[in-house]
Parts: C-alpha cells; sequence; structure tokens
C-alpha cells in the first residue's frame, strides 16, 4: 500500500481527513441552525425579514471572512491542527452563547463570534490535505471534506427539526438552572456544545510537513500574497467569482424553510426533515462526484480538469435552482431541487480543488482565505439579503418569497458563470506552468 507521503501513512491521512469533516459537519450545524429558528427569534423581538435576514449569513460574515485574512496567513506559519482545535472552541461557545441573547444586537454579535471561530477552518483543513496526498489524488479526499457542507447543513435542519419538536411535544426544560425555558434558546445550547468534544482528538493528531513549495521562505505577508494575486489575477479572479455562485445559492437558502411556509403550507419540522434529507443525499453525492471527477480527468492529462467540472455543475444547477421555487407543489420543488444541488455539490467541491492545485504551498492558506473573502463573501452578504429585499420592497408580499428566491440566484449565478468561463484557458496554463516550476525544484 502506498502512502500519502513518505513520512506519513496514508492511513493517518485518511483518519485526519475524517476528523477534518467532523469538525466541518459541527461548524455547519452551527452555522445553519438558524435558519430554523428564523419565525420564532423574528415574532420575538419584532423583527421584519429584511433585518432578520442580517442576523443570518452577513453576521456571521463580517468576521467570518476579515479573520480569514489573518487565519490564512496563520494557517501558512503555524501548526494547522491547534489553530483548528482554537477555532472550534470559540465558535461552539458563541452558538451556545446565541442562547442568551435578549436583543437583535446581541444576537448579532454573538452570531459574529461564530464567524470569527469558523474563519481557521478551511484555509488550515485545505492546506492539511493538500499536503498528505499527491496532486492526482487530492480531489477525492478534498471532496470527502467538502462533504462536511452537505452533512452539517442536513443534519442542521433533520437534527434540529427533532429536537425542536422534542422540546416542544415534551415535559422538557433542560436548561431551567440557566433560566432558559424558550425552545429557540434551549436548540441554541443543545447545539453548540456538543462539538467541544471533537477538541482532544485534534489536539492529539499529528501534523503533517509542508510540501510543493517554490521557495525557502517560510513566512509570506500580506503584500506578497498581493503581489502574487495581482500577477495572476486572470486565474484567480474568473476562479474565485465561480465558487461566488456555489456560496450564494447555498446562503439563498437561508429562506427555505420559510419558503415552503409561506407557499405551501409545510411545518418547519417537516420541512427540516425532507430539506435537510434532500441536502444529505444530493449534496454528499455531489462532492464525490466533483472530487472523483476532477481527479479523473485530471489523471487523463486535463488540468483543468476541477475548473471544467464547476463549469459543467454551474451549467447544470442555474436553470435548475430557477424553476424549483415556482413550482405548483412543495414536492416538485424538492424534485427538481435534487439534481440541482447535486451539481452544486459537485461545483463546489471542485472549487477547493481547483485552487489548491494552482496555488503554491506558501500562499495556500491565505489564497483560499481570499477566496472565502470574494467567494463566500458574495454568497453570505448577497444571498440572504437580495431574497429579503426583493421580498420586502420589490414584491412587498411575504408570500412572494419564492419568487425573490429564484430571482436573486439566477441573475447573480448568471454573471458568475461568465467570470468563470473566461478564465478556462489561463487556468490551464498556469497549473501547468506551476507543475513544470515544481518539477525542475531540486
Amino acid at each position: 500500500m502506498t502512502q500519502a507521503r513518505d513520512e506519513y501513512p496514508v492511513t493517518t491521512a485518511w483518519y485526519v481527513v475524517g476528523l477534518l469533516t467532523a469538525v466541518y459537519i459541527v461548524s455547519f450545524i452551527d452555522r445553519q441552525i438558524l435558519s430554523l429558528l428564523i419565525e420564532p427569534i423574528r415574532q420575538e423581538m419584532g423583527l421584519s425579514d429584511f433585518q432578520m435576514s442580517w442576523i443570518g449569513p452577513p453576521a456571521f460574515a463580517i468576521c467570518f471572512l476579515f479573520f480569514g485574512l489573518v487565519f490564512g496567513n496563520l494557517a501558512d506559519r503555524f501548526g494547522r491542527l491547534r489553530l483548528i482545535a482554537l477555532g472550534l472552541a470559540l465558535w461552539c461557545g458563541m452558538t451556545a452563547a446565541c442562547a442568551f441573547a435578549e436583543t437583535a444586537l446581541e444576537m448579532f454579535v454573538a452570531r459574529m463570534g461564530v464567524g470569527v471561530g469558523e474563519a481557521v477552518l478551511t484555509p488550515c483543513a485545505l492546506s492539511l490535505i493538500s499536503d498528505m496526498f499527491a496532486r492526482d489524488k487530492v480531489g477525492k479526499p478534498i471532496g470527502v471534506y467538502s462533504s462536511g457542507v452537505a452533512l452539517g447543513s442536513s443534519l442542521a435542519f433533520i437534527l434540529g427539526g427533532a429536537l425542536i419538536l422534542w422540546l416542544e411535544r415534551g415535559d422538557h426544560d433542560p436548561f431551567y438552572f440557566f433560566g432558559i425555558s424558550t425552545t429557540w434558546r434551549e436548540t441554541f445550547l443543545l447545539v453548540g456544545l456538543p462539538g467541544l468534544l471533537l477538541l482532544p482528538l485534534l489536539l492529539w493528531a499529528k501534523e503533517p510537513a509542508r510540501r510543493e513549495r517554490l521557495t525557502d521562505i517560510h513566512t509570506i505577508s500580506f503584500f506578497q500574497t498581493a503581489q502574487f494575486l495581482s500577477k495572476n489575477r486572470r486565474v484567480y479572479i474568473p476562479l474565485f467569482f465561480g465558487k461566488s455562485a456555489f456560496n450564494l445559492i447555498a446562503y439563498a437558502h437561508f429562506w427555505i424553510v420559510p419558503m415552503f411556509a409561506r407557499t405551501w403550507g409545510w411545518s418547519p419540522a417537516r420541512t427540516g426533515a425532507i430539506w435537510g434529507t434532500t441536502l444529505l443525499l444530493s449534496g454528499l453525492t455531489g462532492v464525490l462526484i466533483g472530487g472523483w471527477l476532477s481527479d479523473y480527468w485530471y489523471r487523463n492529462g486535463r488540468k483543468e480538469a476541477a475548473i471544467r467540472t464547476m463549469w459543467l455543475a454551474l451549467l447544470i444547477t442555474i436553470p435548475l435552482h430557477a424553476v424549483a421555487p415556482l413550482m405548483p407543489s412543495g414536492e416538485l420543488a424538492i424534485a427538481l431541487f435534487i439534481p440541482a444541488l447535486v451539481a452544486a455539490g459537485a461545483g463546489s467541491s471542485a472549487g477547493s480543488t481547483a485552487t489548491m492545485l494552482v496555488t503554491p504551498n506558501e500562499y495556500r492558506g491565505q489564497m483560499i482565505a481570499l477566496s472565502l473573502l470574494i467567494a463566500s463573501g458574495l454568497g453570505q452578504f448577497l444571498g440572504p439579503t437580495t431574497v429579503a429585499g426583493l421580498t420586502d420592497f420589490i414584491f412587498a408580499d411575504p408570500k412572494a418569497l419564492r419568487y425573490s428566491l429564484s430571482l436573486a440566484v439566477f441573475s447573480f449565478s448568471i454573471v458568475a458563470f461568465l467570470i468563470l468561463s473566461s478564465g478556462l484557458k489561463r487556468y490551464t496554463t498556469t497549473v501547468t506552468e506551476l507543475e513544470e516550476r515544481l518539477g525542475k525544484k531540486p
């Protein structure tokens, strides 16, 4: 059996991938649980859809994106597993802190804290994975790691819905000693605290050595990264904007539970179970397909395999997602969302692989952070707020939420698709040049 690298056995590498995936699942449960609790929070705090949208992904994103740059720089310099452990402790604690928020501002600040903690994870995780696997085999483990999005998001709906039913139907008051008995507050505590159990495993895991560096410089400044980005802007700008489409789709789904309730009369529990299962099966299938397809095409000489997979995924996702919310029944909407989510999962996974393959090791943490700043930033700010803004200010009808979701996603995704298309040729050239330079390095 071959090893992922000489000093890092493949079995250990896959153990670390599994651990990172488990942490990623926890992060998305904590990130997405708010979607199930929109209506009770909004009603208790007296907020409009547009106001509530800012407590969602934008509050999280403000710190997630800014601190992502900081942690991306640290990921290129220090022990990545310990950085992830620090982030995990912070975001789990801040998720639990949401239970004690009395005002919209306090909830906003708590969600910002979740964003600070989670900012450390992906730059460190992808950097770790790229050091444990060969270039023609990195797509699959990145796909497995990316499955944390689907697994975490789906479990947020499935487990979150089950927790809400359990708390509402039974005589349960697990946090009475904190003076908390409101269902949505109890849910934050029950979701946030268990993730801390993964801390010892992160602290015990072995850090892999770094490889595929073009220089012997171990401390890359923000200025040097900016120079590198400017020099390769014809590659990274299309790549990051292409990735933004998948993020916008994901964060526009902040409004899925209210949309199904207002359009087809589905309860939060029913939507949580069905949508969660849909995310689980479709998203998991998609990210694994994206990783496999990227590796398969790459081994067959297609240097642009990963970015081409992104392009194909958007071609499938955009029309399906635009039509799904307009269906006459929730069941038909789900039927169209399934292939749309499979394709989106494949494209999202391939996007991470594409970034790793075109980036030298010494820049990977910071380039992933920049990717999150642009791609995830656009998605988290524009996804939920544009949908809410169209509903409140253009359609002026809460039941028009489905039209807002369809229009917002379609408009932005088309622009992202065109920008991505402009960079396909240059990406192929840049990957080839990088591999030639790495091959000549003694």
